[in-house]
């Protein structure tokens, strides 16, 4: 294995303060390079900031400040949001730094001794803003102004500027052969292959000479030994993309920089978002790398945009932005925890919700209900468990259990090469699936082996293999969140330490994932504390509807016996324990011993009327309230405790929902994953068994007060989201 891993960013424009659009890169690269390391490499993380051009000078100019100025503080803040989002990068490279703009300067003198500039003359119309020319069939007059005639959401609405200037041309149509016989005979360098079959398309349609020079001040000078260099400065998309050479050490003047590019170039992944992927660093930048006759990075990934309401995330739209520190401070406050604890949520949210490489809508909402259905309800709930049960069983202390009767070690175990291959291929969702999957694994066992039972009999009949069997489930269990606390690491950095905190174990290594001698007999762990305390949304959003609570608590349900107080001290501890052991509702809530002993009823079962035959009718109109339609599956377990209940995570196309079914003992989860159902979208949300139902699924049964028999399904092949007449 390659010992070394190199991992990029693109650098950021410090046109605007870091958004949730700019930290998803920064996060994803984040986890991939927290991944690498663990599995021993030596990686080198570039993320850093780009601060030339003309639009930085005139925003400086409108701030009252120099460029140099504007471009510290602009540049500070993205340092500083890193710093709070966990973005444990390497290297910080800016563009006005001395070792860029001199690393620069040097590709310039060396593209130009080897042919591949020349000097010419170029117009036409310029829009500041994007730091772009448009063709002529790009452009449309109005109103006595030129403008862009089909702008995207990122582009110019003002009028346009038109340019004549001699400037310096790149031979960018000279490579062009050479980069489709490259990508045709390495495909799995450009991914997604959807961005692949772009790029392909845009090569083939043929390339153009390209201008880099412009006629400015705030930028890096073209070198003196360049013709016509006088009033020149590097174009600012050709300058920033040479960051990825000259910050690693290509020509510099150290040595020991110098071979420091030589141990980690080429770079092994370039991640950026898709809006800059085609043009700019699958076309441009391999092309300048041949002609500097430098090896080719090894692969470019694109991922796709957050959008919220549908709309990208944009400064030219205000309310789409999303700043990461400001929410995951509002999640954190939500939950009564720490910073880093909203901070996991949302990089676990940003990671989970989509696939990496497509677009996902941003919702509020959505990360608060993954916080408490994934994180609190799941991870939390089973750490909390399991430390409860060796508090109050063994002191704290690890039993000796020498045989493995229970399949939970053996599962991970086969998750764990699953998991693996997922962060390799930056499939970061089932990556977090996977252990998802062995989070309730573990809670569906401390169900069905009913711990709490086999101490009881040991307590009153002295059953010797009783708390034998409890000893052996709870070194598995200790296991598993040994386990757990590596697997969630390259996302949950700051949880996967409280995790090993609570373990009281020190930091693993991938190597480590399948050891079974992390805790040896009399280990002591500490008592638990909630990794994950249950969400209060009321607290944790400030646009929700107050009126409305049953739209707005994604969390669970109080029970009504919650705040009544026990006896005593002992009596209290007891109930805590018996809460955290017993039941999966919540994390950290008590609950009365009543809400933990009875199996209440699945409220999502429709009530079956006295008489049947005497249904009354209904109008039409009211029939067209309803709004039925199509919904992908996408994930389906059982609740605990729960016989007759299924959670689903369903597609609606413009978003994800969780619907709770009564459907468990006709259907087995894994039985659902995939197919196309039909739901009803406009039913108001309701609560069961603390967790939210967003909407009903249709089935059909012989009576009508019998079981489901069958799921109303769709073969054809239709969007999710389609609507059901």
């Amino acid at each position: 294995m390659h010992d070394t891993f190199f991992i990029t960013t693109p650098i950021y424009y410090i046109n605007a303060t870091p958004h949730i659009g700019h930290a998803y890169t920064a996060i994803a690269a984040d986890a991939r390079a927290r991944f690498e390391r663990l599995r021993g490499k030596r990686v080198y993380f570039l993320t850093g900031t780009d601060e030339h051009g003309s639009k930085v000078a005139r925003a400086a100019q409108d701030a009252g400040v120099s460029p140099q100025d504007y471009a510290d503080e602009i540049s500070g803040k993205f340092r500083d949001c890193w710093d709070k989002i966990h973005i444990q990068f390497d290297d910080f490279v800016r563009t006005t730094q001395p070792r860029h703009e001199t690393a620069a300067k040097r590709i310039i003198e060396k593209l130009w001794v080897g042919g591949h500039l020349y000097l010419g003359k170029y117009s036409g119309w310029y829009s500041v803003p994007d730091e772009t020319f448009f063709k002529p069939e790009d452009v449309v007059e109005r109103d006595g102004a030129t403008y862009l005639a089909n702008p995207t959401i990122d582009q110019t609405k003002a009028p346009l500027e038109w340019v004549e200037e001699t400037t310096h041309f790149f031979r960018l149509s000279s490579f062009q052969e050479t980069l489709i016989a490259y990508y045709e005979a390495n495909p799995d360098v450009l991914q997604p292959s959807s961005r692949r079959n772009e790029v392909m398309s845009f090569l083939r349609s043929g390339l153009s000479d390209i201008s880099i020079s412009r006629e400015l001040d705030w930028g890096i000078a073209f070198p003196d030994s360049v013709e016509g260099h006088e009033k020149h400065s590097v174009y600012v998309w050709f300058e920033a993309l040479m960051n990825y050479v000259s910050a690693p050490g290509f020509l510099s003047d150290d040595a020991e920089q110098r071979a420091h590019f030589n141990a980690f170039w080429p770079c092994d992944l370039h991640l950026m978002a898709k809006d800059i992927f085609t043009r700019f660093h699958a076309t441009m930048w391999p092309a300048m790398l041949l002609a500097l006759d430098l090896p080719l990075p090894k692969q470019l990934f694109a991922h796709g945009f957050w959008t919220v309401d549908g709309r990208k995330m944009s400064k030219r739209e205000p309310d789409t932005i999303v700043e990461p520190v400001e929410f995951a401070q509002e999640i954190a406050d939500g939950a009564g925890s720490d910073l880093g604890v909203g901070v996991d949520a949302l990089r676990y949210y940003c990671l989970r919700e989509v696939t990496f490489g497509s677009d996902g809508d941003f919702s509020r909402e959505g990360c608060f209900a993954r916080y408490n259905s994934d994180l609190a309800n799941g991870l939390g709930n089973l750490v909390n468990r399991a430390l409860s049960m060796l508090q109050q069983y063994f002191d704290g202390v690890v039993p000796d259990a020498q045989d493995r009767v229970l399949d939970l070690w053996s599962a991970t175990k086969n998750a764990t090469a699953r998991i693996e291959n997922a962060y390799e291929k930056l499939e970061f969702h089932h990556a977090l699936g996977e252990i998802n999957e062995i989070v309730s694994h573990g809670n569906r066992v401390i169900e069905e082996q009913k711990p709490w039972a086999k101490i009881k009999a040991f307590k009153e009949n002295g059953d010797q293999s009783s708390r034998a069997e409890v000893a052996v489930l709870l070194r598995e269990l200790l296991q598993t969140c040994a386990w757990c606390s590596l697997m969630i690491e390259p996302v949950m950095p700051h949880i996967a330490q409280k995790l090993r905190d609570l373990l009281a174990i020190e930091k693993l290594n991938w190597h480590d994932a399948m050891r079974e001698d992390i805790f040896s007999v009399g280990h002591l762990c500490h008592a638990p504390q909630p990794l994950f305390p249950r969400l209060q949304l009321k607290a944790a959003s400030q646009t929700e509807n107050k009126k409305q609570p049953q739209k707005t608590a994604k969390g669970n349900a109080m029970s009504e016996n919650e705040n009544e107080k026990p006896q005593n001290e002992t009596a209290a501890r007891e109930m805590i324990v018996e809460a955290n052991i017993h039941n999966v509702r919540t994390e950290s809530e008590a609950v009365s011993s009543e809400a933990v002993s009875n199996d209440v009823a699945p409220q999502n079962v429709a009530q079956t009327p006295a008489d049947p035959s005497k249904k009354a009718t209904i109008e039409y109109e009211d029939f067209a309230k309803i709004e039925l339609r199509a919904a992908r599956v996408l994930e389906a377990e059982r609740i605990p405790k729960a016989d007759k209940l299924l959670k689903l995570q369903v597609d609606l196309g413009t978003e994800k929902r969780q619907i709770l079914a009564g459907i468990a003992q006709q259907f087995e989860p894994e039985q659902l994953v995939g197919k196309m159902i039909v739901v009803v979208a406009n039913l108001a949300p309701r609560k069961m068994r603390g967790l939210d139902s967003e909407g009903m699924l249709l089935a059909a049964s012989e009576t009508f007060d019998g079981p489901p028999i069958a799921l109303l399904t769709i073969d054809a092949d239709i969007a999710p989201g389609s609507i059901i007449r």
